[in-house]
């Protein structure tokens, strides 16, 4: 019961937090709810291969355009917000937020893994080497997939 309790107390406090939020920010945080769900979703769902067919054809587009930097603090703000929510990690974070920079030029999508005591994977995004979302690893990581 107590769980419960906390549970209904949390979304009270996180309902009560989004409506303070100016339009703009509820409709971003609407936005990458939305996004970051269907990622958890088509995760869940399908397997990795076919999740990557699906993900490549919802992510083509031309690379043309450079995001500012502000516009890109924006998405990660909101993804990181909503993530804790949707209890997503970070290979949903990292597709939802290529997803939101698809034109731009110069991101990727990485993911790694290593074997030290046990098996263990980490996505993350980069833009020009600068890491956008999810932390870099340690050295240990060996990148196996690098989505540009």
């Amino acid at each position: 019961m107590g769980d419960q309790l906390n549970f209904m107390k949390n979304w009270r406090k996180r309902l009560r937090l989004f409506v303070y939020l100016p339009l703009a920010d509820k409709l971003l945080v609407l936005q990458t709810m939305a996004v970051v769900a269907a990622v958890r979703i088509g995760l869940k769902l399908l397997s990795f291969q076919q999740f990557r067919k699906v993900y490549a054809i919802l992510i083509t587009t031309k690379k043309s355009v450079t995001t500012p930097d502000k516009s890109i603090d924006r998405k990660v703000w909101a993804i990181q917000k909503v993530s804790g929510t949707l209890s997503a990690v970070c290979l949903p974070q990292a597709l939802a937020l290529t997803y939101f920079l698809r034109k731009d030029k110069g991101v990727e999508l990485i993911v790694g893994v290593q074997k030290k005591e046990a098996f263990e994977a980490h996505a993350w995004v980069e833009k020009s080497g600068k890491v956008l979302i999810g932390e870099l690893p340690d050295s240990s990581f060996k990148q196996i997939w690098v989505w540009q």
